[in-house]
């Protein structure tokens, strides 16, 4: 396996008593697409939030995730620098009720950047990035909320690709979308995966197929199996992923 962008070391997610993710060790490569599959309820949604501490206070997550050489479960780490390291964009499109401009720069604003010139060459850039520069560029100063669903999802990566994180992790991205919106994301994402990696559940396995260099299967909270996307497809190396995978159960 090539370089590692983030590591899980024997990494358990809980909420109360009640155990969701087991002892899940493994390596996400670096400027490449990993895809979490598995049936609802195998904890791929849990594994993924914990990777940016989106679990704190909710559950609890033992083990280690090392990113940069860090443990990012260590409480004097600030989970705030986390999040800008580490990107998230949600299920469904979570634009807020301002312009399509003050979105993206969303994340520049708090950490107080104010030179005009640099907010401008982010939005643009990022929106670029995101696949949406051309539709928006005359109306940047509009509502988000006047977007479509697809739009307005490629805009919630705009704003996440803002702060230039390393990583971008995507929760069922696409679930929200219509066909169209739905490739357009995924042609978007090969772009991205030169500059950023990127960690994305699916429940769609077609998806996970098209869009992914790597693939996880987990089963029941635990990590069955982790390989290159096309030899996962051809030929599992585990019974049960070539049970999920041919839709014995699921």
């Amino acid at each position: 396996m090539q370089e590692s962008a983030l590591e899980l070391k024997s990494v358990s997610v809980a909420y109360g008593d009640k155990p969701i993710v087991h002892q899940v060790s493994m390596e996400f490569p670096k400027h490449q697409i990993s895809a979490l599959i598995g049936a609802s309820g195998s904890g791929k949604s849990t594994l993924l939030r914990s990777i940016n501490r989106m679990n704190d206070g909710l559950a609890s997550v033992t083990g280690q995730i090392i990113f940069d050489g860090i443990d990012i479960n260590q409480p004097e780490i600030n989970v705030y620098e986390v999040r800008r390291a580490i990107g998230m964009v949600f299920q469904q499109p979570t634009p807020f009720p301002k312009s399509i401009y003050e979105n993206v720069i969303y994340g520049l604003r708090l950490d107080g950047v104010k030179d005009r010139q640099l907010l401008d060459e982010r939005v643009e850039t990022s929106l670029k990035q995101a696949a949406l520069w051309e539709e928006v560029k005359d109306q940047l100063h509009q509502s988000a909320l006047s977007l479509s669903g697809g739009q307005q999802q490629r805009l919630c990566i705009a704003r996440t690709l803002a702060v230039r994180p390393e990583i971008i992790l995507m929760d069922e991205p696409t679930s929200a979308l219509d066909p169209i919106s739905t490739s357009q994301i995924e042609n978007t994402l090969h772009d991205l995966k030169d500059h950023f990696t990127i960690i994305i559940v699916t429940h769609n396995m077609q998806q996970a197929s098209r869009a992914s260099d790597w693939t996880a299967f987990l089963d029941q909270g635990n990590l069955i199996e982790f390989n290159p996307t096309e030899q996962m497809f051809m030929n599992p190396q585990q019974v049960k992923t070539a049970d999920y995978l041919s839709g014995k159960f699921g």
